[in-house]
């Protein structure tokens, strides 16, 4: 039997993270779960409440899905922004010994500012859209996942033009 699989995707909004997992989804072997932290949200919060104003029971819902995909999946997909050291960190604390045996891996969606900001101006609803301000910020916020945050593997995937290129770094 194959070990266990965790990836925790990584980028700013509109990087195009939950399209990356939709275009590759086929590519993982096994059953996959695909854990969105935004459609929990969306779920959870009606179109009248404030964006954030459950984020305690959504990140609470976040953590059980992913430990029950843990359980049952050969693969579980954690797609969430997880832009910095800390946001990661406090995953993988809170998924504690859910990891054991588990390979853990990033994959981080290498997008520039310009392209983030386009493909959330195509987001349908008007709850799916972010605000540029926050695009901003949260890119200018990124942090590159590095090995010693718990990974056994990174995955760069970065778009240029119509090519895709991407490399792995390897525990």
């Amino acid at each position: 039997m194959s070990k266990k699989k965790l990836f925790i995707m990584c980028a700013a909004p509109g990087a195009g993270k939950s399209t990356w997992i939709k275009d590759h989804l086929h590519s993982f072997n096994g059953y996959t779960a695909v854990i969105s932290r935004d459609k929990i949200r969306f779920d959870m919060v009606a179109e009248n409440e404030e964006y954030f104003s459950k984020e305690n029971q959504v990140y609470e819902k976040f953590i059980d899905e992913i430990k029950d995909g843990l359980k049952h999946c050969d693969n579980t997909i954690a797609d969430a922004t997880h832009i910095s050291s800390n946001s990661r960190r406090k995953l993988l604390k809170f998924l504690g010994k859910d990891l054991s045996g588990v390979e853990v891996n990033a994959i981080i969606i290498d997008t520039c500012l310009a392209k983030c900001l386009e493909q959330n101006e195509m987001r349908e609803g008007t709850r799916s859209y972010v605000p540029k301000s926050v695009i901003r910020r949260m890119f200018e916020q990124f942090e590159m996942p590095i090995l010693e945050e718990g990974f056994d593997n990174i995955y760069i995937y970065k778009k240029v033009g119509n090519k895709i290129t991407y490399e792995i770094q390897k525990r």
